[in-house]
């Protein structure tokens, strides 16, 4: 399906895109064994379980990126300014995955973007 977005909502993907990329590079995240597909349930229970460890969470977010034949699946906390919590003194969970696939509900929760904002942190880009 192609993009069918403006240049402007095109820019504001990319200017999170890159700041979230940046962010979880330097994280510790928690690594799992590839796996053969990422369920919508398996990010919600993620950001469920741990958002007691994330009191200034002000929203949960999930990135997906593409590298080669598998996605890679991050899912992690943001702070009221919409930061990801491990950018700023507080550090948050952040769950990272690698699969094959993304099962039918998170693809649908996607749609045609790579980030998923859960919360009043802001628009989901």
């Amino acid at each position: 399906m192609p993009d069918r977005r403006d240049s402007r909502e095109t820019a504001a993907d990319d200017r999170f895109l890159g700041t979230f990329e940046v962010t979880l590079r330097g994280t510790r995240a928690r690594r799992v064994s590839p796996r053969g597909v990422v369920r919508y349930r398996d990010v919600v229970s993620f950001l469920v379980r741990n958002r007691p460890r994330a009191p200034e969470a002000a929203a949960g977010a999930v990135l997906r990126r593409r590298q080669g034949p598998v996605f890679v699946v991050q899912t992690f906390f943001l702070d009221q300014e919409g930061v990801p919590l491990g950018d700023t003194e507080a550090s948050g969970p952040v769950w990272v995955c690698r699969a094959r696939r993304l099962d039918e509900e998170l693809c649908a929760a996607f749609g045609d973007k790579d980030l998923i904002i859960f919360g009043e942190a802001g628009p989901s880009c």
